[in-house]
């Protein structure tokens, strides 16, 4: 038996080692090993490189590198890469060689990274958009997301707050449901959430995944799209390059908002009260002694710097390379400069390295440290901008003795901005690394496999610390929203890691005219987040560096504490084959099963197909147009899934501590109840997508055009539906509807040259219907509820999802006798009261007359962009903008007595004949004018300069002499013209989610920036 067990361990030594001979024998003849460089040295993924006259092939992986073995040491390859000329190479012999290709104008050519690989764009047979390393550099940002927005053709993307940190809304292709609908997002291979923590410099591409089949290889969360990010590699490129980039500008608001001044804020107060039958105040009963008072929009917003460092390094030698960055952000707030700042470090470092021939290993890894002050924003209680609006001119943000001042005219919770400003001390601080290293291993020139594990932590702390004030002269003196008699202080830890492994199987073949490509393996992810923190009050210093919560009076008496975590579990089989015959006839499928611990056992797996085809006519041998460089159809259809609900929603979820009391004595007794209801038949969300479309390129490429069509069903969506109160638990999550996202996108593209000049131009447009289909035999769902009676959104069949929802109205009553003929609206309902339609024609007007008054998504976006260059100048303006969408205007709190108004009040009803579209004045208000209607509703339409930038690069005959590749000056100029019939601050306004869009409760604005940068490569 011992002799066997020996004998057994030395075959299987022998067998590892002839295993190892073998691929040394087989890698050492005749094969050619280089990379594939752009004109300035970049390498390039996916460079196509083939032994000339045979079908032996392969591709540079993503530092540009390749491995091929070929047949002759002394034979040709050629190699080819998209939006460059294609260059044959005589290898006399060399083992080793580097390549340098030139642009050339044929788009087609460009090789696209997709899901788990790249194809020429040419080859793709789905719906893919793609954004470049130049177009991102030509508009400094602080988030990926801002240089997508419009230049990808249904790609819609709204800031949900203009403050510095802030995210952005992304919905490709529409609202696909009412969870969560963005677009999953896949930095290097790795799966993250948000994207707050990439530095544009580092990008090299982003290409966004539109349609099902493009997108079906990410399966059961691809449902809303998938946005792919591929930073930027090293270099093999002997000696390296140094790059810094930096800028420095200036933010500040673009328009204010006309409101009333002191003279005729005491016109319109007094006004109100006499029309209410009250007396006005006493001191403001001669408007003539006031002059303009107050402008409180002047007293909040500042100019405010925005300021940017970025430095990288790359290089490397034979068989590895190496690149290096690092980067520094920070950007204070137009409202309150460092209370809303945003300030991030960067680094990042790749590498790889062929251990031989057949193996590879690589790594890349990226560290974030951020900190994000924030002030209250988008909402019409608490928000600095809202109370600026709406606080009265008469007074002073200041008393004579330099203390903050309180109103003594405006009612409640409108308080000092200034001071509210002052007086907020809120921190987000996070350091995250996200990280990938892979072993890569090749079977032979055709078949590789490479495992790649990943991780994504993020160590999170929010501080937050209510200090002490009171703006009052004596006790009691101020109003409750301008005092704080008890400061506090709080502390949340949040931590989320997230672990991947890939192992992926990648077969590449040519064999006559026939090309295939196989992706076949598995993922598995790992997520858990763990929460902690606590609460104290009463510290005894007012000072922020000393609030801590065990600093304080009573250390015990007032404290709390949480702690809680959660978890959930993936696993994939992947699987996708593209295919093409004589680069004609196109054909690419795929399948996905996922399973997730979101759901039970009775539903936990899913499954997602795809299949698209591309017949590339102008290949065919009787086409002969010589001036179509490429006619292209494409088809596809697939499923997507969507997971974004919450980890449990399968099974109930019990709370212990609960209190009860039972029997005679009632005595208390601590138990446990379900929070909610189990829902064990919980499934997957599905999207359903069809996708047509044409790609045509003429003249050599110096014009392109692109068309899709698309319909897009979300079927068993997901949704806690309400169920009755005496359930006593909360909703289960079920899978409850339908919605239909249906559109078609055009884009074009001309780039040329007259003499010395050089230009491109281009544009796209999308047009969108959204519907909801289907409800599960629910109520509909209403949403967004504001400072007026009821909610603002309603989510039913046959209407877009979120649309308002309210009455509509029919102008001004003028006279007794037209309120008496009209339906009854209110008993109280008199001249210069607001009249409602009745629409059921019962001469009544209540809840059976509302109706849908305004959609707040878009029917149609749209981008268009230009270039211009002359030896070392360059000019380019980009603009941005959506047609057909509503908004709900909620930033006047018409609900508060004594509060500011716009100007236009001055042209409210005072008589008969006097104003048909503004009401009558009055802190009463019986007839309830402030209901919802269409009075708040505005048309959202937009078009926006959204970049300008001209720059200056100095001639490389000086450079070469003091050693440097590029020196660049550019000055640039952001959102500095809006075109818009809004009349708030900015008419993009973002969501609070799904159900909740386009309404604006004093929304920070996007800043006009002026700035200007130097870019140095060495």
């Amino acid at each position: 038996m011992v002799f066997n067990k020996n004998k057994m361990i030395l075959l299987k030594i022998t067998l590892i080692i002839l295993i190892v001979f073998t691929f040394d024998s087989v890698y050492s003849q005749h094969t050619i090993k280089g990379t594939v460089f752009d004109t300035e040295g970049i390498t390039l993924i996916g460079a196509n490189v083939l032994e000339k006259g045979t079908s032996t092939g392969t591709i540079t992986d993503i530092d540009g590198s390749f491995s091929l073995e070929v047949s002759d040491k002394n034979t040709s390859i050629i190699v080819s890469y998209i939006g460059m000329q294609e260059q044959e190479i005589s290898l006399n012999g060399l083992s080793e060689i580097q390549v340098t290709l030139s642009e050339n104008a044929n788009l087609m050519d460009e090789v696209v990274v997709v899901g788990y690989g790249t194809q020429k764009r040419s080859n793709i047979s789905g719906a893919v958009s793609t954004v470049s390393a130049e177009e991102i550099a030509s508009t400094p940002v602080l988030r990926i997301e801002q240089a997508i927005q419009g230049r990808t053709a249904g790609v819609q993307i709204t800031q949900n707050s203009g403050s510095p940190g802030s995210a952005l809304t992304v919905r490709v292709r529409g609202t696909g449901t009412i969870t969560n609908s963005d677009p999953l997002y896949v930095v290097d291979g790795v799966i993250v959430e948000g994207m707050d923590f990439l530095n544009p410099n580092d990008i090299e591409n982003i290409s966004v995944l539109k349609d099902a089949a493009s997108a079906a290889i990410y399966g059961a969360r691809a449902a809303n799209g998938v946005v792919l990010v591929t930073t930027k590699t090293g270099s093999k490129k002997q000696g390296g390059t140094i790059s810094y980039d930096t800028y420095y500008g200036n933010q500040a608001i673009s328009n204010k908002l006309d409101l009333l001044n002191a003279r005729e804020y005491a016109v319109i107060s007094n006004e109100s009260y006499i029309n209410s039958g009250s007396a006005p105040f006493v001191n403001l009963q001669d408007p003539s002694i006031f002059n303009e008072g107050t402008d409180w929009q002047e007293a909040i917003f500042q100019n405010a710097p925005i300021l940017s460092h970025n430095l990288s390094m790359n290089g490397g030698g034979e068989g590895f390379n190496v690149g290096l960055s690092g980067g520094y952000f920070l950007q204070d707030g137009v409202v309150g400069l460092d209370k809303a700042r945003f300030k991030r470090y960067t680094a990042r470092a790749v590498m790889s390295y062929d251990v031989k021939p057949w193996m590879k290993i690589g790594a890349n890894i990226g560290f974030t440290n951020f900190s994000r002050n924030t002030l209250p924003e988008n909402n019409e209680f608490t928000s600095p901008i809202i109370q600026a609006l709406n606080m009265d001119p008469l007074t002073p943000v200041t008393k004579p003795d330099g203390t903050y001042a309180y109103s003594d005219f405006v009612d409640t919770d409108i308080r000092n901005p200034v001071n509210a400003i002052e007086n907020t001390y809120n921190r987000y601080l996070a350091n995250r690394v996200v990280g990938s290293t892979y072993g890569e291993i090749k079977f032979s020139d055709k078949l590789k496999f490479r495992s790649t594990y990943s991780v994504d932590a993020t160590f999170a702390v929010a501080n937050g610390f209510n200090p002490l004030f009171d703006l009052g002269i004596g006790p009691n003196d101020a109003p409750t929203a301008e005092k704080n008699n008890v400061n506090s202080v709080s502390i949340g830890h949040n931590t989320w890691k997230n672990w991947q492994w890939e192992n992926l199987g990648f077969y590449n073949d040519t064999f006559g005219e026939h090309k295939i490509g196989i992706v076949f393996g598995t993922s598995a992810n790992y997520n858990r987040g763990e929460y902690s923190g606590g609460a104290n009050t009463n510290l005894p210093s007012n000072d922020p560096d000393d609030a801590y919560i065990s600093n304080t009076v009573d250390p015990i008496g007032s404290q709390s504490a949480y702690e809680s975590a959660d978890e959930y579990t993936f696993f994939s089989y992947i699987s996708k084959v593209n295919y093409d015959f004589k680069d004609r006839y196109l054909l690419t499928a795929s399948f996905r099963a996922d399973g997730s611990s979101k759901f039970g056992a009775n539903k936990r797996f899913g499954y997602f197909p795809s299949v698209s085809a591309g017949w590339v006519i102008n290949r065919e041998e009787f086409f002969n147009v010589s001036a179509i460089s490429l006619l292209k159809l494409r088809a596809s259809w697939g499923k997507n899934g969507n997971d974004r609900i919450g980890n449990y929603g399968f099974t109930s979820v019990v709370l212990n501590g609960q209190n009860y009391t039972f029997g005679p004595g009632q005595n208390i007794t601590n138990g446990a109840i379900a929070l909610t209801v189990a829902n064990p038949d919980l499934q997957w969300e599905t999207t359903i997508q069809s996708n047509l479309g044409v790609d045509v390129e003429l003249w050599d490429g110096k014009l392109y055009l692109s068309s899709d069509v698309y319909i897009k069903d979300t079927k068993d969506m997901l949704y806690n539906a309400p169920i009755p109160g005496i359930v006593g638990a909360s909703a289960p999550t079920r899978n409850i509807g339908e919605i239909r996202n249906s559109g078609i996108e055009f884009l074009a593209q001309h780039r040329g040259a007259i003499n010395e000049v050089g230009y491109e131009i281009g544009g796209n447009v999308s047009f969108l219907k959204n519907e909801v289909v289907f409800l599960g035999g629910g109520d509909p769902t209403f949403s967004g509820n504001t400072f007026v009676q009821g909610a603002v959104s309603k989510t039913d069949i046959g209407h877009p999802i979120a649309s308002f929802f309210g009455y509509e109205t029919d102008g001004i009553f003028q006279t007794a006798e037209e309120v008496a003929s009209a339906a009854f609206q209110n008993a109280n309902t008199s001249p210069g009261d607001v009249r409602f339609k009745d629409l059921n024609n019962d001469n009544v007007i209540n809840d059976e007359d509302k109706t849908y008054i305004g959609n707040p998504s878009p029917d149609m976006i749209y981008g268009f962009n230009g270039s211009v260059n002359y030896k070392g100048f360059d000019f380019s303006g980009f603009f941005q903008g959506v047609y057909g969408n509503e908004i709900f205007n909620a930033s006047v709190r018409y609900d508060k007595i004594g509060g500011n108004r716009p100007a236009s009040i001055l042209e409210r009803w005072t008589g008969p004949g006097t104003s048909n579209f503004e009401p009558k004045v009055s802190i009463s208000d019986p007839n309830n004018n402030n209901r919802v209607s269409d009075r708040f509703i505005e048309d959202g339409s937009y078009l926006r300069l959204k970049n300008i930038q001209l720059g200056y690069s100095l001639p490389a005959s000086l450079l070469n002499k003091v050693n440097v590749s590029k020196l660049r000056f550019y000055v640039s100029g952001q959102n500095l013209l809006t075109f818009t019939n809004y009349s708030g601050f900015d008419p993009e306004i973002g969501n609070r989610g799904s159900l909740e869009i386009g309404i604006d409760r004093g929304f920070y604005p996007s800043s006009r920036t002026v700035l200007a940068g130097l870019q140095l490569t060495l």
